[in-house]
């Protein structure tokens, strides 16, 4: 924004249903903007239900880190979603906060029983609605969009577990029947020790302790909490693609209760009720009751779209040319094109034709911040070694721990510099050094000095704008935390730059810092 600003564009227009929270974003771009209009929805009721669960069938909701294994919070958490599954037709779209929060959840309702009952959450859950779980990878996701779309239009309809900054909530268009409710558990808050986050931050933790600082400041956890938020109404965005659509959206944590509304489109607030579980399926059974002809509809246009697909399958007509085979499919029946023999053989078509694309972390905000720690953790280690992302078969730490650097040495052959591959791997580090980098980032700055935390926000903030060079950054930060706490200086190599952590490290130890 700033180099179109400074190339003399004189008017930018931005328009988005999702830019909410708007002081986390116009902070974010960098920019003042003269004018910011929040309209109402274009019809004058909108067509949403919105219900803040506080309670479930047991006790109170409450998605927070320390809690969420909790096997109560779990029980409410899935005895809600039953019942908004059972009063709710067609699709249904449930989000969590992270991948490593939906595996546990649905680990856990696999082997929880409930109660007075022989059936496990799991099982009440699948008699419920066709469930099915977003893949971590890619290239999985098109065989579960089929079966989800099939399911949809099945007698008890279907639902979709997927997760916030995730593939499913972000970049594709589920309308009509294929979300008359959106659920989302927990709040997505970006994950504490991303070094990303920890930075940012310190950030914004120095500039508001800076009396000279011009403009609308923001506070590190306004900021973390927006983030959050953003994520929600990213995800929130699904239930209403257009002016006929209509469908709810659960909110399963009482924490939202008390969330300001500002935190959320303005077409959505005048939509909100707070409410325990009862209350909330009455509510939502009421609300699909009055539109049981639109949902009819809704499904008669979904099995025609379905059927408009099956047509792009028709054996082409013969011509005097010779057909490429991969253009070349038989005609098949729309229970056989959705049918989940024939999903290997669609995802087969789709790679073929279609170039991947590398997995991204979400655009949604200015750092792309990952879906949770785990992923972050390998994430990490992948673009570290040039590594393709690995799918959730591949998560052991053992196959991340590698890290490859060419050292170029002063040996010639035949006239050509030789290369040396030199293997640094978490196995022959010093087990100290293996400790100390699983240091999380936030630890950094928690013992500092106010003075050392300026130092240490100047030096990295220079590091990143390439204005110093690892080498400098090493010298100005080794008297912050050598000898004191040399674990904490080593830790700082997960922040840099993979080919300079490499450098950093040989450093250290031939320096025996630690």
């Amino acid at each position: 924004m700033r180099m179109l600003k400074a190339r003399g564009v004189r008017n930018v227009l931005l328009a988005s249903g999702t830019l909410s929270p708007i002081q986390a974003f116009t902070h974010n771009m960098g920019l003042n903007f003269g004018s910011i209009l929040e309209n109402e929805h274009a019809l004058k009721q909108v067509p949403v239900l919105t219900s803040v669960v506080t309670r479930g069938k047991i006790g109170g909701l409450i998605g927070s880190y320390q809690n969420r294994k909790n096997p109560t919070y779990l029980s409410d958490v899935a005895e809600t979603l039953i019942r908004v599954m059972e009063v709710t037709p067609q699709g249904v779209l449930i989000f969590f906060s992270s991948y490593s929060q939906m595996d546990d959840m649905v680990e856990a309702w696999k082997t929880t029983k409930r109660t007075n009952s022989l059936e496990t959450l799991w099982q009440k859950m699948e008699k419920s609605k066709k469930v099915v779980v977003e893949p971590r990878a890619k290239d999985g996701l098109s065989a579960i969009r089929i079966q989800y779309s099939q399911g949809v239009t099945e007698a008890h309809g279907a639902a979709l577990l997927a997760v916030c900054r995730g593939k499913v909530s972000e970049g594709i268009d589920f309308c009509d029947a294929e979300s008359r409710a959106v659920v989302i558990i927990g709040i997505p808050y970006p994950p504490i020790h991303d070094e990303r986050v920890v930075l940012k931050k310190a950030y914004l933790d120095d500039m508001m302790m800076r009396k000279n600082t011009g403009g609308e400041r923001l506070s590190s956890q306004d900021w973390y909490q927006m983030e959050a938020f953003r994520a929600v109404n990213q995800a929130i965005g699904r239930v209403l693609r257009h002016k006929d659509d209509f469908g709810t959206v659960v909110l399963l944590d009482s924490r939202y209760a008390s969330a300001k509304q500002e935190m959320f489109p303005k077409w959505l607030r005048a939509t909100f009720g707070k409410c325990d579980l009862d209350v909330c399926a009455k509510k939502t059974l009421c609300f699909f009751n009055e539109r049981r002809n639109l949902i009819e509809t809704s499904k008669s246009n979904l099995i025609k779209k379905q059927e408009k697909q099956c047509k792009m399958y028709k054996q082409p007509k013969k011509t005097g040319t010779q057909q490429d085979p991969r253009n070349i499919i038989h005609e098949t029946t729309l229970e056989e094109l959705y049918s989940p023999a024939n999903l290997k053989m669609i995802k087969s078509e789709n790679l073929q034709r279609v170039q991947p694309v590398a997995s991204k972390a979400s655009s949604s905000s200015s750092f792309g911040l990952p879906t949770n720690e785990d992923e972050l953790e390998q994430k990490t280690w992948e673009q570290e070694n040039g590594l393709k992302p690995s799918t959730s078969s591949e998560n052991s730490l053992s196959m991340k721990r590698k890290l490859k650097v060419d050292e170029d040495k002063n040996e010639h052959k035949d006239g050509n510099k030789r290369k040396k591959i030199f293997l640094l791997t978490h196995e022959t580090l010093p087990a100290r050094y293996q400790k100390a980098l699983e240091i999380p980032t936030s630890e950094l700055i928690k013992e500092m000095s106010e003075e050392n935390k300026k130092q240490f926000t100047a030096t990295l903030k220079a590091y990143k704008t390439s204005d110093i060079q690892w080498q400098e950054l090493f010298q100005r930060l080794r008297p912050i935390f050598v000898p004191k706490r040399a674990d904490l200086f080593i830790s700082i190599s997960n922040i840099l730059r993979s080919e300079d952590k490499i450098r950093f490290l040989k450093k250290a130890i031939e320096n025996k810092i630690y």
